[in-house]
């Protein structure tokens, strides 16, 4: 009983640490995530955080971990779904899985800035780039699933082409670069997957 209570306060803990961090990199990027600013946003002592993570680097990774734990928990969410015949039902359940890795919220939104930091970030510091790889490879299998269960010819190919419509529209939503206003995404994706399901 007490080993449980004790995990629960440490996983909350861990947890507190992990929103503090995408707090902080919603704010001003990777390099505002210190030990030490991590430990006065999360109200946790630098000695704690220190112990979970070990350093600035494993924060990161944490922060990245979880927003990739965030899109697979809504991503089950979506393949419960149940899968249709008709072109109606294979469009919407495809769209349920693409929608599962963008934004539908604030907290979605702040997901994608720590995602797309991290990623920016593993260009420069190599021990972020195994875990963006892993990330990006896993999202194409998701992908690549998806579209033969709906159905879509070429599905390695389709799945690519859908992967870079879907970074450059995360890119977008993180880094507005010319769009005028807020871009209706879920419009985007519906004429990209109308164009695969016609």
């Amino acid at each position: 009983m007490g080993t449980a209570r004790a995990e629960a306060r440490r996983d909350a803990a861990r947890q507190r640490i992990v929103e503090a961090v995408f707090r902080l990199v919603v704010r001003g990027g990777v390099g505002e995530a210190s030990l030490r600013k991590v430990a006065e946003e999360s109200g946790i002592n630098i000695g704690s955080v220190r112990h979970y993570f070990g350093s600035h680097e494993a924060l990161l990774v944490a922060a990245a971990e979880e927003v990739g734990a965030r899109m697979e928990r809504r991503l089950l969410a979506a393949a419960a779904l149940p899968s249709g015949a008709t072109a109606v039902q294979r469009r919407d359940r495809l769209e349920a899985v693409v929608r599962a890795l963008l934004p539908q919220g604030l907290d979605e939104r702040q997901e994608l800035v720590v995602l797309v930091e991290f990623i920016v970030a593993a260009r420069l510091r190599p021990e972020f780039r195994a875990v963006a790889d892993r990330m990006g490879a896993d999202m194409r299998r998701v992908l690549t699933q998806a579209l033969e269960a709906a159905g879509v010819s070429d599905s390695r190919l389709e799945a690519e082409r859908l992967a870079v419509v879907l970074e450059g529209i995360t890119f977008e939503a993180v880094y507005p670069h010319g769009s005028a206003g807020d871009p209706d995404l879920v419009a985007v994706l519906r004429h990209h997957i109308g164009s695969l399901i016609p």
